[in-house]
């Protein structure tokens, strides 16, 4: 209608990045949808939450540092998110903002383009919101789960949660026995790109190895891996899937999946 105002959603994280933006703006003009995204950097949950309620934003996409402690801050926590502990995707009903989790359909999506996952050990590293949703998708999706961190106070607390197991610090990946998945989903190699974790003697060809860290694309444990002979997945791959999810949420429609993909490799060549 002429003279109406767009719908907006946007994204709130302490570092925020051009992918999201790029794949929902496409989505929507795919759409004919009069709707815009805009990515927010900001560490103040609590003032973001008030901003969506002022501002009546229809959507916001929820990363680091916000996943966890936002909770606290909405009208009601989907049932699934309330199992992660994490939310990554708020939606505004007149008002009424209700968080979701679709980080660990995101994932599993990833996961199952390259293997199936029914009956596999996978390893994960980290204990945060992240990795509290991948640790709920590969569990629910059949995996036998093990989660290193290190703090390990945290990462038993996740595992206990969640019905993992517990393998200590990742350094003990050395001495564990070999994963068929290995999924990192800490900041570790998002700030210092030639950061990582793992261990490269925890390594094999025979082993998928992904990284949530969105950007670098590649980061230097996708290098070690692909050198090691594992198939590597990106962080892109999982932000791709769920944005498509979250775009579902959002509109009520299924998302253009390969308008987002689309869009999302221009935005990573442009880059």
């Amino acid at each position: 209608m002429a003279g109406s105002n767009p719908v907006v959603c946007g994204s709130i994280a302490g570092r925020p990045g051009r992918f999201g933006v790029a794949m929902h703006t496409a989505a929507y003009r795919a759409l004919d949808l009069d709707w815009v995204y805009v990515a927010f950097g900001t560490q103040d949950t609590a003032g973001a939450v008030a901003a969506m309620r002022t501002l009546g934003l229809r959507g916001l996409g929820v990363t680091t540092p916000h996943k966890q402690r936002i909770m606290t801050h909405l009208d009601a926590v989907d049932q699934t998110a309330c199992a992660i502990g994490a939310v990554n995707t708020v939606v505004n009903n007149d008002g009424h903002l209700t968080g979701y989790n679709v980080d660990w359909i995101g994932a599993v999506r990833a996961f199952e383009e390259v293997t199936a996952l029914s009956n596999k050990r996978a390893a994960v590293i980290g204990a945060g919101g992240g990795a509290r949703a991948i640790v709920f998708g590969l569990i629910h999706a059949g995996c036998r789960v093990t989660i290193y961190n290190r703090s390990q106070d945290a990462g038993r607390a996740v595992a206990e949660a969640t019905g993992a197991a517990f393998g200590g610090p990742p350094a003990a990946l050395v001495d564990a026995e070999r994963f068929d998945i290995l999924a990192h989903a800490t900041p570790v190699g998002f700030h210092a790109p030639d950061d990582m974790l793992a261990p490269l003697a925890a390594l094999h060809s025979c082993m998928v190895v992904f990284d949530a860290v969105p950007t670098p694309v590649e980061t230097r444990l996708l290098r070690e891996a692909a050198a090691a002979g594992a198939t590597t997945i990106p962080g892109v791959r999982m932000q791709l899937h769920q944005a498509a999810e979250q775009f579902r949420l959002y509109t009520g429609r299924d998302a253009p999946f390969a308008v987002m993909e689309r869009a999302l490799f221009e935005a990573m060549q442009s880059r």
